[in-house]
Parts: structure tokens; sequence; C-alpha cells
């Protein structure tokens, strides 16, 4: 950041790094010779001075008015994910209605990928970046993604979080603790006794407060699940496939396997099936997200109906219309609703 408090310029590092601000651009954006244009001593003062003052290369820089794009930036997880194509599509027609167009970038739940990426974001110069993957309990990678966010939010990006997180920015959270409360209470009350539960890794926040409702809901029916039936496993399909074989307890003697997730959902049915087990009539596997096409295929299927679109005018709400403030008070709460067998909980 410069003096004036605005956000550098490339004839700021310029004047920093000693040199013209054609061989700045050089040096950075690449002449004839690309990135590898001018000397090498030349070229490491000028990146030197761009780290410095946090400048950063922007690719739409033609684009940009008034200093900032007229456009948000969405990071998830894993763009083929269900869950996270259902939030894409709610930011977009949230956006849509600003006048403003997405960027959605993917970190493959890469941590350093995570940091990369919002590197390159700072040089397009968005009005927004709402990070939509889920939070974990590393503290030193949550840290280092707080210093990041801090420098975009300095430089004049408007930064909304999805999910609970202990960071002083807006978030949009959803109550999953307590719907994964009331779905296990529901299952239980239809008479199910036996449970093994599939989840997301235990450091992500989301997988830890599904597992820790479903077990408090379990436990106001005097059920407990052993320690070797709780199994984390990657928030997708293929997590729910591989999960199937680390559940400690004999297949046969299970009730429900409880899904964190219904990409979970889908994999474990899968796995049974190869394994010639049929579901729901000798397992019952549950979910938590709502696919609708698995309530197609599955009518009394159980799960967890989360408002993944509305995330979206929820996040842009937070960014855009000023009426929460915007700081760690500024939080948007949204209700999930758990669905029993197909009929959704009173």
């Amino acid at each position: 950041m410069t003096q004036s408090g605005k956000p550098p310029t490339l004839a700021d590092v310029a004047r920093l790094a000693g040199v013209s601000v054609t061989s700045a651009s050089r040096a950075l954006n690449g002449g004839v010779r690309g990135t590898q244009s001018g000397s090498t001593q030349v070229r490491r003062r000028v990146q030197d001075a761009a780290r410095a003052l946090g400048y950063a290369v922007s690719p739409a820089a033609q684009a940009i008015k008034g200093g900032r794009a007229s456009t948000v930036a969405l990071l998830v997880s894993d763009i083929d994910d269900f869950g996270s194509a259902t939030l894409i599509s709610g930011v977009m027609h949230a956006a849509e209605k600003r006048g403003v167009s997405v960027s959605v970038r993917t970190t493959k739940d890469d941590p350093l990928r995570e940091l990369l990426l919002l590197e390159q974001l700072g040089g397009e110069r968005h009005r927004a970046i709402i990070i939509g993957t889920s939070r974990t309990t590393d503290e030193g990678r949550e840290a280092a993604l707080a210093a990041q966010l801090r420098t975009l939010h300095d430089r004049g990006a408007k930064i909304v979080l999805i999910g609970d997180n202990d960071m002083d920015f807006p978030t949009v959270t959803v109550d999953n603790r307590r719907a994964a409360r009331r779905l296990a209470l529901g299952l239980a009350a239809a008479g199910a006794r036996r449970f093994a539960i599939v989840s997301g890794p235990d450091s992500e926040i989301t997988a830890h407060e599904r597992v820790a409702g479903f077990q408090e809901g379990l436990a106001e029916h005097g059920i407990s699940v052993a320690a070797g039936d709780v199994v984390h496993a990657p928030f997708s399909r293929d997590g729910g496939h591989s999960a199937v074989q680390k559940i400690a307890s004999d297949l046969s003697e299970l009730d429900v396997i409880a899904a964190m997730s219904d990409a979970m959902a889908v994999g474990i049915i899968a796995r049974l099936r190869e394994r010639g087990i049929e579901t729901p009539r000798e397992i019952e596997v549950t979910g938590f997200d709502h696919v609708p096409m698995l309530g197609d295929v599955l009518p009394g299927f159980s799960t967890v109906e989360v408002p993944l679109e509305a995330f979206g005018e929820a996040a842009l709400s937070l960014a855009f219309d000023g009426e929460t403030g915007d700081g760690p008070t500024a939080r948007i709460a949204l209700s999930a609703t758990p669905i029993v067998h197909g009929i959704a909980a009173v």
C-alpha cells in the first residue's frame, strides 16, 4: 500500500525500483523476451519493489474503471461438486441483479493453491472476494489465509466468508450442528439404532459440526456410535465410496450409514451395491445438502436441505448492501431443514 492509502500502481513500483515505467512493465508483464526481458538485476529490483508495495499484475487492467473491476471473485474447493455448483449459481444470480459478474476459482482443497489464487486475485482488483471453501482447525493455514484476506481488504476489496470461521470478516453461516442433530433425532424416532457416520476431513469445521450434531441427536435416544464407525474422508462421491471399507463394524449389523454430504452418500450407495448390499432394504444411507435427483431415485431418502443457492444472495448482500456492517458481527445465519424418509421436519 502506498503512503496515500491508494492501491500501488506500476509507476509506484518503477519509482521504488529506480527504473523507468517501461522497464518495470517489461520485468513484470514481459517484453519481447517475456518475463526474461531486461537484466536479472533489474528484474529482481522490480519484483522486490512490487512485493514490498503489494503490487500485482492485473490481466484485466483495461476493463477496470475507477481502480476496481465490476466483478466479484468466488473461491470454491471443487467446481464439479453439487454443493459448489449450486453455490456458484446462487452467487451468479445475486451478482447479476447488482450488475456485476463472477470470476470463479477452484482451490482443490490445497492451502498453498488457495493462497496463490488470492495473491493473483489481488491483481485483478475485484469489488468483492467470497470464500466458499470449508474452513479448518489448522491454525497455521487459517492465520495465513486471514493475513492474505486482510491485505486484499486493505486494498479495497470486500471480503465475505461462507461457513463457520473465527475471522474478522462478514460471514454467512448455516446451522449445520442443529440440523444434523434434528436429522439424527428423526432417524432414531423411526426405529434406527445401529449407526455408522461418514463425514469430510476431521480438520474441516463443517465436517466436525455435522458429526457432533448428529451424535448429540443420537445420544438423546441413548445411542452411541463407536469411534471406529466414525469415518472421515474427502467430501466427495469418491470419498464416500472409499470410506465404506474403513467402517469397523460388520455392515450387516448396521441400520444406517449416515453420510454428512449427499455426494458422499452416492459413493457409499455405489460401493454397497458393488458388494451386493441393497439400500435402503438392507442398510439405509442418508445424506446432507439435498441433491434433488437423489430424492427422485430414492423417494424415501433422508437428508438435510441446505439453502445453498441462498448463500449467494446473503453473501452479496453483506458485500454490497451494507446493511449489517463490515466486521465480525456482520453475519447472516441461514437455516437448514432435515428431511426424514422424504418428509421435511417441521
